[in-house]
């Protein structure tokens, strides 16, 4: 996109973060003041109505309000698609740190003059619905919907954004001495295995849940999903991994993927997530696929 003055729609999520949450209208003036024209919607309202003049869809909310515009303008005909601009305000903001995008508002509206795009893949799940169901973070079983399950129940409005991954951390620490391994069936086109398993993750960016870098290194553009499979022989890897991050070191996962563009899976687990999303399971046999550049985000020229 070239430099210039752009027409802006602002979905705005009020509930996404504790700290340092714009209200709507700042958030406007902020975009304002870089030149650019503003119209403010609410998240129920993101896609609704655009305006043919819209020149980007900034998202002000965390990972789940950036995964509901995507999956909603995955429906939308190629006519009302725009890119999508992020403005980090969640607790763990992971889709905006694996794209390198600025946490300080201003920041990252800085990015949209010059507005270098990148292409953004979105993972594919069949074999649960009777339609498809898309991720744009991840999809997995054992230890991180037994996470979610837990911090569910464990809601804090007053904690901030760093103590609720501090806490998330702590629990998933508890969690991983003592999850019972299931066993899981996985296929690709170059493996096929069972293991027995406390938690598998297919990865679509960089990190899940509390800043959880699992797979360093994927990238969200290059049409390929990253498989991390945690065995109960590799427990005490991913416990004094988590405690690297609870010391406040900079560690490295030491699990390496396996990179596919498809798999089928079958866990021996009751409960699975995509994305923030909790959902129960039967034993289906699941395919697992990547939708390659379905959407393309603003991101920052120097990552």
């Amino acid at each position: 996109m070239k430099d210039q003055r752009k027409t802006i729609r602002l979905v705005h999520n009020p509930a996404a973060g504790k700290e340092d949450n714009d209200d709507e209208y700042e958030l406007c003036q902020q975009i304002k003041s870089h030149g650019h024209q503003c119209k403010v919607v609410q998240k129920k309202d993101a896609l609704k109505k655009i305006n043919p003049q819209t020149d980007l869809i900034a998202i002000a909310g965390g990972d789940g309000t950036v995964r509901s515009a995507v999956i909603a303008l995955l429906e939308k005909k190629l006519c009302f698609k725009r890119p999508i601009a992020i403005l980090p305000q969640g607790t763990a903001n992971n889709i905006a740190n694996s794209l390198g995008i600025p946490l300080d508002p201003d920041q990252a509206i800085a990015l949209w003059q010059q507005a270098q795009l990148k292409k953004f893949d979105v993972g594919m799940l069949m074999g649960l619905a009777r339609k498809p169901l898309h991720f744009i973070e991840s999809t997995g079983f054992g230890l991180f919907p037994a996470l979610m399950e837990k911090m569910d129940k464990k809601k804090d409005s007053f904690a901030t954004a760093e103590e609720e991954i501090e806490t998330a951390l702590k629990e998933l620490r508890k969690l991983a001495l003592k999850f019972p391994p299931k066993t899981i069936e996985l296929i690709t086109s170059a493996h096929q295995l069972k293991k027995q398993c406390i938690m598998v993750e297919v990865m679509n960016i960089r990190s899940i849940g509390p800043r959880l870098e699992l797979s360093p290194d994927s990238e969200p553009g290059d049409g390929l999903l990253e498989v991390i499979m945690i065995t109960n022989d590799q427990r005490q890897e991913l416990i004094d991994f988590i405690d690297g991050l609870l010391q406040g070191k900079k560690t490295t996962f030491p699990i390496k993927p396996i990179v596919t563009n498809k798999l089928d899976l079958r866990w021996e687990g009751k409960r699975f997530h995509i994305d923030d999303q909790l959902m129960d399971y039967a034993g289906q046999n699941l395919c697992i696929s990547v939708l390659e550049n379905l959407i393309e985000v603003v991101v920052n020229p120097s990552t």
